[in-house]
């Protein structure tokens, strides 16, 4: 089943357009993974996510020309609740270039480095809960489908690679209805999370929905619900296992 979901959207990026021309929508993330879509020259976004242990990551991206976007995010668990506050170990730096801009029949293309990773980060694993992307590559194709409708996928390469080396694949999408609401949902492969005692899985696979309001033109909020089809892997305290999560999301111009 999930060779043929990836050759379905291999050929669906790769495919023509469902629209006569493309919808010019370009969602800058899924719900966690890149896509090819960029902030625009001089404009500036900030993020914001409150996830589970109290945590809260707060990133910051920029257009600093038309195919090149730079970004920096910092956070930590504990921030809400009782325990004891746990910052990550440094801030992440996260880079995006666009290599090919969409037309008719071929997706936007971008190469990239995040090296953000989400939840808890565990020192003696050297890694994020879930892994940061790393290097990757990722394609989207837009359309207007009773409203702006987008489709993703890419490879990457995580440098939390401790005891698993593999890359990985996601693919996602976005959709909005009458600019006011806002469906996504991402799925990874989970091929780089599945070895070694570092692993927090019993099975491959990692799915994330979330759905947005527009609160006005320039902020949104958005609920959030990561790792719904994740197993977890039994007598590992810090497995990853569905949970909750609300985002916001401000663009402004410099």
């Amino acid at each position: 089943m999930t060779r043929y979901a990836l050759l379905l959207a291999v050929l669906v990026l790769a495919g023509p357009g469902l629209a006569s021309e493309p919808a010019g929508y370009q969602p800058v993330k899924i719900v966690d993974f890149p896509t090819a879509g960029l902030y625009e020259k001089s404009q500036y976004g900030v993020d914001m996510d409150l996830y589970a242990d109290g945590g809260l990551l707060a990133k910051v991206g920029v257009g600093l020309t038309s195919f090149l976007n730079f970004g920096i995010s910092y956070g930590g668990v504990g921030f809400i609740g009782s325990g004891d506050l746990d910052m990550n170990p440094r801030p992440e730096v996260n880079i995006r270039v666009r290599i090919h801009n969409e037309n008719l029949t071929t997706p936007a293309i971008a190469l990239g480095f995040d090296s953000q990773g989400h939840g808890r980060y565990m020192d003696k694993a050297e890694r994020y809960l879930a892994k940061s992307r790393g290097f990757y590559g990722v394609a989207s194709k837009n359309w207007e489908l009773l409203g702006p409708f987008s489709l993703h996928g890419g490879l990457s390469y995580s440098l939390e690679n401790k005891t698993d080396h593999d890359p990985t694949l996601f693919m996602g999408f976005t959709k909005s209805f009458a600019g006011l609401v806002e469906l996504a949902g991402e799925y990874d492969f989970g091929i780089n999370d599945n070895q070694g005692p570092a692993s927090l899985t019993e099975r491959h696979g990692f799915l994330n929905l979330s759905i947005g309001w527009r609160v006005r033109e320039d902020l949104s909020l958005s609920l959030v619900v990561r790792d719904i089809a994740t197993i977890q892997k039994v007598g590992v305290e810090d497995a990853r296992k569905w949970n909750r999560g609300i985002g916001f999301s401000y663009r402004a111009r410099l």
